[in-house]
């Protein structure tokens, strides 16, 4: 007895157009799990510190510090101060964008004084445009009470980009 294959019509098959759309949202699928185990989701993210100097001139009984442009737009809040004679350190930190903000110009913020060894060092910050940014011309100054910064002492001003902990600029000067 010979076997007959015969076909039956009443199966029908996927169509052309459903098996192309199939095979291209499994390979959509497989492409986003690749690329997801090779370079992970949502991390890798970098900030990179502005780039500026400042200049150092003399003011009585300290030093005016004034900032060249800053390479991307940076907020005082996001700016701070460490001060450092020889094993002494301190830092002048706790900065915010809305004290340096003014509608009528120019702001010019007193964080106070530090003790730094036999010294009381103050800071004052400037924004000349009241805008919350550090901008070109911007400016800060350190001054004494009770002595002066000594010439046989090296400081090193470090101006700090807080959101990753890493130097804008730094100077040494001697009083």
């Amino acid at each position: 007895m010979k076997k007959s294959w015969t076909l039956r019509s009443d199966y029908g098959g996927v169509s052309p157009v459903i098996a192309t759309i199939l095979l291209v949202g499994v390979t959509v699928v497989l492409a986003a799990t690749l690329y997801i185990m090779a370079f992970g989701f949502g991390t890798g993210t970098t900030d990179t510190p502005p780039v500026a100097t400042f200049t150092k001139s003399y003011v009585e009984n300290g030093l005016k510090f004034t900032f060249t442009p800053f390479s991307k737009d940076t907020v005082w809040g996001d700016v701070s101060f460490v001060l450092t004679a020889e094993a002494d350190s301190i830092s002048f930190v706790n900065i915010t964008t809305e004290d340096m903000m003014s509608d009528s110009g120019t702001v010019t913020k007193n964080l106070g004084y530090q003790p730094l060894g036999n010294l009381s060092v103050y800071m004052n910050l400037t924004d000349l445009a009241g805008n919350g940014y550090v901008n070109q011309g911007d400016s800060f100054t350190l001054t004494t009470g009770g002595g002066a910064f000594s010439n046989a002492v090296n400081y090193d001003i470090n101006v700090m980009y807080d959101p990753i902990g890493a130097v804008i600029d730094s100077v040494t000067f001697q009083g």
